[in-house]
């Protein structure tokens, strides 16, 4: 198949075709061949030309030598892209402007207006199908390009639409920022400067929650015309007049349809809004046929068949507004959630077409938000009926939005693992390694502001690598989707089975909160709703770990508030002294469910408190997903130890010294002070089967990201996610603050250890707050110690605690839970080799039993013989 098109070329009627042109092609030069077949398909515009458009344009790009001919297979490309946006075939538009603007750029072409004729549509096309980061790369590359141009026109609309995106994701302060630097350059014409002052009205008005001020926002919205209209009747709507917002928006509409030209996309987004405006009013039999108008808009060709099908579905953000507004129309619950399955079907294609993390994460969001309403649903209908088959439904769809970049990832380097010779898989691995390390050096840069020219080239190469690796991730997904698996609640039966544990899985919404919980074969479903005490509950017992003597100075309090969040978060259906997998979500992340309380107590000596660690060995999990693939089969042993130590500096790691020499006796291979530099991580990391890192790290925060500190450098979040074939069975993250990061809703912290889990690490310890230098290297010594005898780290994560607490010369205070319940262990449960040991060597007895007894049974037989 053909990119850019949905007609196949293997009948016998298209291969006459290109065989027929070719030899007709022959007697005319090929230039002139290109310019002729636009001028035949511009004159008469149809799916008709446009098919025989593309079939020459196939065999055009297998011919094409000259510089000049290929800068009219670009302007070919750019003239089917034009139609193919206007029909609405959006994705085939982009895969022309695409192979447009590579051929373009690739050879080094010019003579052509390709920021207008191919960049700008293309970078419109991103924004509205939903793929921000790279309509932010590649509107940002010809703003470079108009500016290096000296290009004032698509310098402010290259502003002008960066705007838009940023005001798409809900970021309008960037966005009036923008807005205002280029509403000052004199060069602006008529046009650009309406289009900025509705902008700016735009933008405002989302900023309306934070000092709003209506009569500037008025001011400004009566010079606009039919932008001014819509703004007047959302802020009505907003105010609670939907009859004055009706009123505005029909006048605008009159204005909106006049327009003979209009894009059938802003048709159907006009339809939606006004949809949202009947909705107000309770009419929901016209909002539902303003919808539908809506649908049958967007349709590529044929119009007149609104018939519902997946397959003529395509990436396009509107068909979400569509699909969600009449499921909230619906009343039967069963046909709401078919409507939202259409738009998680369309987001699915959407996401099919991101590619940096960014992106996934961001659109993540709003499939959450969907997922909520989904499990609302399902748990009314087990409310009414009881019946299973709702309660599965409900874990499958917690589980598809869950950690979903994570397991995308994840799933890329199994597949590379089953098919090693894969010269596909093999680079779509290395271009996501190298995106994510120009990534790094460009928020580097940035922080740094410096080597403006460098950032400009980063920007370049990545508007590059994004086209080259969606388009390969496209080729992947064709042949390997079938691949991906959905994980159910029982289909994990046998895994806890198997780890003799049962299962916690929370999904964490916007005003409650799910758990599911497994055990023997049975599951309870429950919900959590919290109000403003529980609430208060759960961010003091959080709380309490941010400072050393928090807890020491109230142990009373202490104690109260975690029985309390053990009771809300519903751990008092826990069987005892059995292993426990917990799957945290939202805050839950950020709690040491070790440290929690299972009974009332007045007791101020922490070794008699009943934390939960004295009765269940927890193991933590990112995702269902993650749990039912993680076997520990083998394990490579060999250690490695960075120990940046920071000695003579604010930062000295006095403990760190005693930390290594636990390492040391296990054999490690150790950096110690200047060796423990962030190039001999790199170049060792992928060596061993266990990194141990005793340093510092950083949560980061809302404009940077997590770091992790060697002693000559910071390693960002990034420049991990880059690491290559780093797929330790365990990092150890002996540095503060490892787990914790900027919460994304539905893939949790973005830490160091998600870092590491993204790069490929099987399992993860880490902790969750600022941890004590001696504490710290307790707790490690211990679990080195414990390592070496059982070889299981889930085992010797729970040992090395309770040898904690049981070390008589450590005294009560410092066995607050502060100082060692901050490390979690998220991965397997495996098995201690003492335990594999003792069955073998029971098999070998087993073995010569029988054997000893086969010699004598036959002795006895021949004897019968005789």
């Amino acid at each position: 198949m053909i990119r850019g098109n949905s007609m196949q070329f293997g009948s016998f009627k298209n291969i006459l075709f290109i065989l027929l042109f070719s030899i007709s092609s022959f007697s005319q030069n090929l230039e002139d061949q290109i310019y002729n077949a636009i001028d035949t398909f511009v004159a008469n515009p149809n799916s008709t030309t446009l098919n025989e458009l593309n079939q020459k344009a196939l065999v055009f790009s297998k011919s094409i030598a000259t510089n000049d001919e290929k800068l009219a297979l670009v302007i070919l490309y750019c003239n089917k892209g034009s139609f193919e946006m206007k029909a609405n075939l959006q994705q085939k538009a982009i895969d022309s402007y695409e192979k447009a603007w590579l051929l373009f750029s690739n050879n080094h072409l010019s003579n052509y207006d390709i920021i207008e004729f191919c960049l700008k549509p293309l970078g419109t096309l991103y924004t509205k199908t939903g793929n921000f980061t790279m309509a932010e790369n590649i509107i940002k590359k010809y703003i470079f390009m108009a500016e290096k141009d000296n290009n004032p026109p698509n310098i402010i609309s290259g502003y002008i639409n960066l705007s838009i995106v940023y005001k798409t994701i809900g970021n309008y302060k960037t966005a009036i920022d923008l807005l205002q630097k280029v509403a000052k350059n004199q060069n602006a014409s008529a046009v650009q400067k309406k289009r900025i002052q509705e902008e700016l009205a735009v933008n405002t008005m989302g900023l309306q929650n934070k000092n709003f001020d209506k009569k500037t926002t008025l001011k400004e919205v009566e010079t606009n015309d039919t932008q001014a209209l819509k703004n007047k009747a959302w802020m009505a709507l907003q105010n609670n007049n939907p009859n004055a917002a009706l009123s505005y928006f029909e006048k605008a509409k009159t204005q909106i349809l006049k327009d003979k030209n209009i894009e059938a996309r802003t048709l159907a987004k006009l339809y939606t809004e006004e949809a949202s405006i009947y909705i107000s009013l309770n009419d929901n039999q016209k909002a539902r046929n303003s919808f539908t108008k809506a649908y049958a808009t967007l349709l590529p060709f044929d119009k007149t068949n609104t018939h519902l099908d997946t397959n003529i579905l395509y990436p396009e953000n509107t068909f979400l507004v569509i699909f969600d507004g009449l499921a909230y129309l619906e009343e039967d619950n069963l046909e709401k959630l078919k409507w939202y399955d259409l738009s998680f079907y369309v987001s699915d294609l959407i996401r099919d077409q991101l590619i940096s993390q960014e992106a996934e994460i961001r659109h993540q969001i709003e499939d959450r938000k969907r997922t909520e309403k989904c499990i609302d649903i399902l748990w009314n209908l087990y409310q009414d009926r009881s019946e299973l088959h709702f309660l599965e439904k409900a874990f499958t769809y917690a589980e598809k939005t869950k950690n979903t970049v994570l397991k995308d990832r994840n799933q890329q380097k199994t597949l590379l693992e089953q098919f090693p010779n894969n010269s596909d898989l093999q680079l779509q691995n290395e271009l996501v390694s190298k995106q994510e390390f120009l990534i790094n050096e460009y928020i580097r840069l940035q922080i740094t502001q410096k080597n403006h020219e460098r950032l400009i080239s980063l920007n370049n190469e990545l508007a590059t690598l994004s086209i080259q690796l969606k388009n390969l991730n496209k080729k992947i997904n064709t042949i390997f989707k079938s691949k991906t698996e959905t994980i159910t609640l029982f289909d994990i039966q046998k895994k806890l089975n198997e780890d003799q544990a049962q299962l916690l899985y929370y999904f964490w919404g916007k005003e409650k909160a799910y758990s599911f919980y497994s055990n023997n074969g049975e599951v309870n479903w429950k919900k959590i709703t919290f109000n403003t005490d529980q609430e208060n509950t759960l961010k003091k017992f959080i709380a309490s770990f941010e400072k050393a003597n928090t807890i020491n100075s109230n142990v009373a309090s202490f104690t109260t508030t975690a029985y309390s969040l053990y009771t809300l978060l519903g751990l008092e259906q826990v069987e005892p002294q059995k292993n426990l997998v917990i799957f945290p979500d939202g805050l839950l992340h950020f709690v040491a469910f070790d440290a929690l309380v299972t009974q009332k107590t007045n007791s101020k000596t922490y070794t008699t408190i009943p934390f939960l660690v004295y009765q269940n060995k927890i193991a933590y999990q990112s995702n269902a997903t993650f749990y039912s693939k993680n076997v520990v089969s083998h394990k490579n042993n060999t250690i490695v130890g960075f120990f940046p130590i920071f000695k003579n500096t604010n930062a000295y790691l006095e403990y760190s010294i005693e930390e290594s020499k636990i390492l040391e006796k296990n054999k490690a291979t150790l950096f110690l002070n200047e060796a423990a530099n962030r190039e001999n991580f790199k170049k060792y990391c992928n060596q061993y089967g266990i990194i141990h890192l005793s340093t510092h790290g950083t949560s980061g925060s809302f404009s940077t990201p997590a770091t992790l500190v060697f002693y000559d450098d910071v390693m960002l979040v990034n420049e991990l996610y880059g690491l290559q074939d780093c797929h330790p069975d365990l990092v150890v993250l002996s540095a503060c603050e490892t787990g914790i990061g900027k919460l994304q809703k539905g893939e949790g912290a973005i830490s160091i250890a998600r870092a590491f889990q993204y790069a490929g690490a099987k399992n993860v310890l880490f902790s969750l707050w600022k941890i004590n230098d001696f504490a710290t290297s307790e707790i490690m010594t211990h679990f080195y110690s414990n390592y070496n005898k059982q070889h299981s780290f889930f085992e010797s994560n729970y040992a090395a605690k309770m040898d904690y607490l049981e070390d008589q010369s450590i005294s009560n205070a410092k066995k607050s839970p502060y100082y060692w319940s901050a490390f979690v262990y998220y991965g397997a449960i495996d098995s201690s080799e003492t335990t594999y040991i003792y069955y073998y060597a029971l098999g070998f007895l087993l073995l010569i039993v029988l054997f000893l007894s086969y010699g004598r049974i036959a002795r006895f037989l021949k004897r019968k013989e005789i």
